[in-house]
């Protein structure tokens, strides 16, 4: 039986402690778990950078393997659409605190 992630402990991750994510609904999701975890947070954006430079190495390659390329490019999507929605969780946090 697969587990419900319900916590930001028990996400599904690879072997290198990324979280695995199949679609933008669970970036969002992963989100809202992490939020206040501004570690985590800092994680996601240097996972998005790693994407990109990963991505860089292979377009530098005399034969790039375009798969790997998109594969890195999903992946830094899923990881810029969780960011957002973490920015826009926190930002509507501060609005409401405010009174906005």
């Amino acid at each position: 039986m697969k587990t419900f992630a319900n916590n930001f402990g028990n996400w599904p991750r690879t072997r290198g402690d990324e979280p695995i994510f199949t679609c933008t609904e669970d970036a969002i999701y992963y989100a809202h778990l992490c939020s206040d975890e501004p570690d985590e947070i800092d994680r996601l954006t240097r996972l998005r950078k790693g994407a990109y430079l990963r991505i860089a190495e292979q377009r530098g390659k005399r034969e790039p393997n375009f798969q790997r390329m998109m594969d890195l490019a999903v992946k830094a999507q899923f990881y810029r659409e969780c960011l957002e929605e973490i920015k826009r969780i926190n930002d509507s946090k501060y609005d409401l605190k405010d009174g906005g």
